[in-house]
């Protein structure tokens, strides 16, 4: 465990020592700031964030590749992948503890949302279940779509081809799925929505905390660094 923790403080560090990961946290900052102010005040309704964590999902699909694609494709451009496999952790506790960097970074990035939460006491009357229900659900969301960077980052030594094969599962996972459901007959349609990632986090923004929804993310993000460290046992056996 201590090999998994010293792997994601490194990574961590080296995040906030590139201009690239304070551009992404200022970017994802002020887009949230500017739905924030577009649409969590209307005369009659309750003060949210609903809207601010639906656009912050979206733009997750975007940003969370960017943050994790160097994750493992770094290591391997750089050549330390190697030093790195040779130290006394195995694949699983290398995978683990980048993710676990990406997921910190995460919350670094979802930081912000406090001072947007602040206003909303300020000015309104916000339902403090439904914005942490929301926040679960961002969080959820965002770690699955780090985990898909990880896998992706394994695949290959560069980072921009780890950052669109990431991007375009992404997308392709929610279109094909929006897709399939417009052509599935009504008794399995329903197995579709439960497997849209757009719906899931829908419900948390509206205060649904289900526990389906839950398991769904956190399989996701099982499954994938699963594979992520088959991947990368399969890269030492070549």
């Amino acid at each position: 465990m201590s090999g998994t923790l010293a792997i994601a403080r490194r990574d961590l560090l080296a995040a906030f020592a590139t201009p690239a990961g304070w551009v992404v946290m200022a970017l994802f900052a002020l887009l949230t700031a500017l739905v924030f102010m577009a649409s969590s005040f209307h005369n009659g309704e309750p003060a949210n964030l609903r809207a601010v964590l639906l656009v912050a999902g979206w733009a997750m699909v975007a940003m969370a590749p960017a943050i994790s694609m160097r994750s493992i494709s770094d290591e391997l451009r750089q050549g330390t992948y190697e030093t790195l496999a040779t130290a006394p952790v195995g694949e699983a506790a290398i995978v683990l503890g980048k993710f676990i960097a990406c997921v910190c970074f995460l919350l670094a990035m979802l930081a912000p949302t406090i001072v947007l939460i602040a206003m909303l006491e300020l000015y309104g009357r916000p339902d403090y279940g439904e914005l942490l229900c929301g926040l679960l659900g961002l969080l959820l969301a965002g770690a699955a779509c780090m985990a898909l960077g990880v896998l992706a980052s394994t695949l290959t030594a560069s980072q921009i081809v780890a950052y669109l094969v990431a991007l375009l599962a992404l997308l392709a996972t929610i279109i094909g799925l929006k897709a399939l459901a417009t052509v599935t007959p009504s008794p399995y349609a329903d197995l579709v929505f439960a497997a849209d990632p757009v719906l899931r986090l829908r419900d948390f923004t509206i205060g649904l905390l289900d526990s389906a929804g839950v398991v769904y993310f956190v399989a996701i993000v099982a499954a994938l660094l699963v594979t992520a460290t088959q991947s990368l046992r399969l890269r030492r056996s070549l």
